[in-house]
C-alpha cells in the first residue's frame, strides 16, 4: 500500500522535500531556487515610487492644447509661485472662478453664476481627473482642492502663440538666415551695390539683425510662459470649445 503524499523518499513525513520537488539534474529543491529580494531591488523600487510622474512631450502638447486645462495650470502655477514655490491646495471653486473670468474676458467679480458653474462642472468631471492621471496635479475630490505637482513646478512651460497674420519664430529665423546668406553671397561676388560695403560691415549687419531678433524674442517669451503674472498665454476671451474634454 502506498503511503500518504506527504511522505518523502526516506519515509519521514511533514515539512521534508519530496523527490518530485527536486531538480532531477542537481537534486536542488525548487524552493531553493526562488530568487531572494535584495536591498538594491528595494531601493530601486523606492526610487521609482519617489520619482515624479511626467507625461511625454506628445502627451503634454495634447494636454495643453485644451484651453481650460491650460488656464487651470496657469492659475495653479501662479498660486504656487505666490506661495514661494510650495504648491498649496487651491479650492476648485476658486479655480473655476478665475478660469471662467479669463474665458469671458471679465474680472472674477463680473462673471455670472452660470459661467462659473459651466467651468466648475467641466473641471471636476473631466479636466482635473485627467491632469491628475497624467501626474501634473494632485486632485482631492473629497476635499474639493487641487494643486500642481513637483513634475510641473520643476519645469518652465512656454507656449508659442502665433497670430494668424504672423509667422513662428522658427520660420522667421530661417528666413533671416537665408536673407543674410544671400546678401553675403552677393557681396562676395562683388555684385553692385553690395560690393560697396566692406566685409566687416556686412558681418556687423548680420550680427545686429540676429541680436535684435533675439532680444525681441526674449522679451516676448515672458508673455508665453505658463504661471507668469497676468492672463494666460494667448490672451483671454477666446472662442469656447464645444467639448469639455
Amino acid at each position: 500500500m502506498i503511503g500518504t503524499a506527504g511522505t518523502t523518499e526516506g519515509g519521514s513525513t511533514g515539512g521534508g522535500t519530496s523527490a518530485d520537488d527536486r531538480d532531477p539534474d542537481n537534486g536542488v529543491s525548487s524552493a531553493d531556487t526562488t530568487p531572494e529580494r535584495t536591498g538594491d531591488d528595494s531601493s530601486s523600487e523606492r526610487a521609482d515610487a519617489e520619482t515624479p510622474r511626467r507625461p511625454s512631450n506628445d502627451d503634454l502638447y495634447e494636454l495643453l492644447s485644451d484651453r481650460r486645462r491650460r488656464y487651470a495650470l496657469h492659475y495653479l502655477l501662479q498660486r504656487a509661485d505666490a506661495d514661494g514655490g510650495e504648491a498649496e491646495p487651491v479650492p476648485v471653486g476658486e479655480l473655476a472662478e478665475q478660469v471662467a473670468a479669463w474665458e469671458n474676458g471679465k474680472t472674477v467679480e463680473e462673471i455670472t453664476s452660470q459661467e462659473r458653474k459651466r467651468v466648475y462642472i467641466a473641471l471636476y468631471q473631466s479636466h482635473l481627473p485627467r491632469l491628475d492621471d497624467e501626474g501634473l496635479v494632485e486632485y482631492d475630490d473629497d476635499a474639493g482642492t487641487v494643486r500642481v505637482t513637483e513634475s510641473l513646478t520643476g519645469v518652465d512651460l512656454y507656449l508659442e502663440v502665433v497670430p494668424s497674420e504672423s509667422v513662428p519664430w522658427s520660420t522667421y529665423y530661417a528666413g533671416l538666415t537665408l536673407a543674410n546668406g544671400l546678401v553675403l553671397l552677393l557681396a562676395f561676388l562683388e555684385v553692385a551695390p553690395f560690393d560697396q560695403v566692406p566685409g566687416l560691415g556686412w558681418a556687423a549687419v548680420v550680427l545686429v539683425s540676429f541680436g535684435v531678433s533675439a532680444f525681441v524674442q526674449l522679451s516676448l517669451s515672458s508673455q508665453t510662459q505658463l504661471g507668469d503674472e497676468g492672463p494666460p498665454p494667448g490672451g483671454t476671451n477666446e472662442p469656447e470649445s464645444d467639448d469639455t474634454d
